[in-house]
């Protein structure tokens, strides 16, 4: 684990393009004590109080930073896997039905583009799932996450605004 661990360590100083007194500040370790956990050969094992600093001061999950992205990610891809399936299964019988109502598809058909609601969901939650193992391998901070998560919903806020737009304003054809 020790080696896991501070190779993980340095990994992170890196991507972040951190320097050790800069992890040091985030975490509250010293620094003399942050280059004992990131040795390359030999490294010292933190304790657990120390392993709660590190998580909470570099962003990083706990499970992440003792087990790595192999154990971290394979449950993510899992929770991920089954919610998207669940949601988009949703959304895409939704669509279904939608297209049936106003007539641009036969009620009795059940086929999106060559596949059915069911077989859309589980590819999508496949791929979110292989997605999250990629996200994860890379040690994704808090940070990065909440400010994805700002970017993120500030984007559907636009796009809100540009289908309310639409609506209250349509462009007139012709005009």
């Amino acid at each position: 684990m020790s080696g896991d661990l501070s190779y993980r360590l340095r990994s992170l100083r890196d991507k972040r393009q951190w320097t050790v007194a800069d992890m040091a500040e985030r975490t509250g370790i010293p620094k003399r004590t942050l280059d004992k956990y990131m040795l390359r050969n030999n490294p010292i094992l933190p304790g657990y109080e120390a392993l709660l600093s590190l998580s909470k001061g570099l962003g990083v999950s706990l499970d992440w930073l003792v087990f790595g992205a192999e154990t971290v990610s394979e449950v993510s891809k899992l929770i991920a896997e089954m919610a998207a399936t669940k949601v988009s299964q949703q959304h895409f019988e939704t669509i279904l039905r939608e297209l049936q109502k106003v007539g641009a598809i036969e009620p009795s058909e059940e086929i999106l583009v060559g596949l059915s609601p069911e077989m859309w969901a589980c590819d999508l939650g496949s791929r979110v799932g292989e997605a999250v193992q990629e996200i994860a391998a890379g040690g994704i901070t808090l940070e990065e996450l909440l400010h994805w998560s700002d970017r993120n919903t500030e984007r559907q806020g636009e796009l809100v605004q540009d289908m309310a737009n639409r609506f209250l304003y349509p462009v007139k054809s012709g005009a």
